[in-house]
């Protein structure tokens, strides 16, 4: 039964993931208009290898780690407590190398750029 119900949250989980953009974009794009959405398609980019860099494969490491340690609760906390931190630490250094890097690149778009920063936190 575990299964099943596993199942069906990840079956809505990923149908949400599909119909969520499809209601969304027209909006958002209506409101913010071609160089707003070119503008936030931009900034997001960039901030996507960023983001990248923080996360560096950490979560399917912890979800091997935490699977390979399924049965011992201790080692298995142990665990989820060191690739959360290990996962901050690294967001945290990639926000400050981006912030301090974005000046250096496109004025023009740096509050965009700032506003974004925020998806890295």
């Amino acid at each position: 039964m575990r299964i099943i119900k596993n199942y069906l949250y990840n079956a809505g989980y990923q149908v949400l993931l599909l119909l969520l953009p499809v209601i969304t974009a027209p909006y958002v794009s209506r409101v913010l208009g071609p160089n707003g959405v070119g503008t936030y398609s931009y900034t997001f980019s960039i901030l996507s290898y960023f983001n990248l860099f923080g996360t560096l494969g950490l979560t399917i490491y912890g979800n091997r780690q935490i699977a390979y340690f399924q049965n011992d609760m201790k080692q298995r906390s142990q665990i989820f407590w060191e690739v959360f931190f290990l996962r901050i630490i690294t967001l945290l250094i990639a926000e400050v190398v981006f912030l301090f890097l974005v000046p250096f690149g496109q004025m023009h778009f740096y509050s965009d750029f700032q506003v974004q920063s925020l998806i890295l936190l």
